[in-house]
């Protein structure tokens, strides 16, 4: 879901994926959804407020979740005491500082990592009107411009992003067509010249998600199916074997939306495939009888139960309980997931028990706000405004070790 402009967070958060979390007067376990703000670019900010908790062609075969369980270990003990420290502290190698501008005065928006050390940004006026895409180098503080964009027609806004192995791909909406008609575009991953794809209408415009694969755009519609466009032109077609799978992160796929649960109004569905649409290879997942919102990556599951939330491998092995509240059922970067406690957002990593803080509170400490990278995917960028400056802390997932 594309969200800017949280009125209430610290400047300059609205230029991305902005998340606002007030703490209340009670203890109750919570995830309270006070509004869906319409802002004047036509973005959708998402306002939240929490309490204090008390707190995955041809078949591969089944597995049940939990199959192993683990009911205490490592990962929870590292955080039993808490303690919440922040990302900064607990992984330096992957935070740096971000300008919120470009040397020429245009806003930097954060899209997701190019690797380890780099990160995509869009730079413009405005989050929706973008001139270009700059790549930040977090070990120089420099920026380079990658591709500039082609000007749009009047009216003409950008929405989603994403990063493939051999281009970036992006595509624009008609405000007055929001849901109608859409055109895709492509540039080389290490810069180039801008490339129209082409337009659909109709159903095939109303994008859940989308990617890029070395010779087509594909993408999701929200009624579900795979479909995808080829990048030296032509007609859109569906995929073979996708109905009732939407595109997860190219080239995967599941049988759940990305939209999110306040959009489906559907927070239990489970998701018990996940479809290699490059392969065909297709493993179906059982979920646990009082697990609900199961969401997988290629290496991890998490889901709610009872409470609070759970995660697993993939194969159904290491079974724990995820500490603090996780904010929703959404695998980032392979292994993390958000969680927070009272106005404290949090990365968690599943397959370490560590946990990062990324927020910046307000000046009198009862809420917090941080940004998510605006890639259609799950992001592998947070950002916060920590010292309410000139720039952001910006925590890049592709950084940390697999294995500390």
């Amino acid at each position: 879901m594309g969200t800017e402009q949280d009125p209430g967070g610290p400047a300059g958060l609205g230029d991305a994926r902005a998340r606002r979390r007030g703490i209340g007067t009670r203890g109750r376990v919570a995830l309270v959804v006070i509004g869906v703000v319409a802002v004047a670019s036509g973005a959708i900010a998402v306002v939240r407020a929490g309490h204090r908790t008390d707190v995955p062609g041809r078949s591969t075969g089944s597995v049940t979740p939990g199959t192993a369980e683990r009911t205490a270990g490592a990962a929870d003990e590292r955080v039993r005491d808490g303690r919440v420290r922040d990302a900064r502290t607990v992984w330096p190698e992957a935070v740096a500082s971000l300008p919120k501008t470009s040397a020429d005065g245009l806003g930097y928006r954060p899209v997701t990592a190019l690797g380890p050390t780099e990160i995509l940004l869009t730079a413009g006026p405005s989050f929706e009107e973008p001139k270009r895409f700059d790549v930040y180098d977090m070990k120089t503080g420099r920026s380079r411009t990658l591709v500039t964009l082609v000007p749009g027609a009047d009216g003409y806004v950008q929405g989603g992003v994403e990063v493939g192995e051999d281009y970036i791909a992006w595509y624009g909406r008609r405000p007055k067509e929001p849901r109608s008609w859409v055109d895709f575009w492509v540039a080389p991953r290490q810069g180039g010249d801008p490339i129209r794809v082409g337009e659909v209408t109709g159903e095939l415009a109303g994008i859940d998600r989308f990617g890029v694969s070395g010779d087509h755009v594909v993408w999701s519609p929200e009624a579900g199916g795979v479909y995808r466009m080829p990048i030296g032109g032509g007609k859109p077609e569906k995929m073979p074997e996708t109905d009732g799978l939407w595109l997860a992160s190219w080239p995967w796929a599941r049988n759940v939306p990305a939209a999110s649960d306040i959009e489906t109004g559907l927070p239990d569905t489970n998701q018990n495939v996940l479809a290699d649409l490059r392969s065909g290879v297709r493993q179906n997942m059982i979920p646990l009888p009082d697990v609900t919102g199961l969401r997988c990556s290629t290496e991890w599951c998490v889901g709610r139960q009872g409470g609070g939330a759970v995660a697993m491998r993939v194969d159904g092995l290491d079974l724990s309980r995820v500490p603090w509240t996780m904010t929703e059922p959404e695998v980032y970067g392979g292994r993390f997931v958000e969680v927070y406690r009272d106005t404290t957002s949090m990365i968690y990593d599943l397959a370490t028990g560590k946990a990062g803080g990324i927020t910046a509170p307000s000046p009198d400490g009862r809420s917090g706000s941080y940004g998510q990278g605006a890639s259609s995917s799950p992001t592998a960028v947070f950002f916060w405004d920590a010292k309410q400056g000139d720039d952001y802390d910006v925590l890049n997932l592709a950084a940390i070790p697999a294995r500390e």
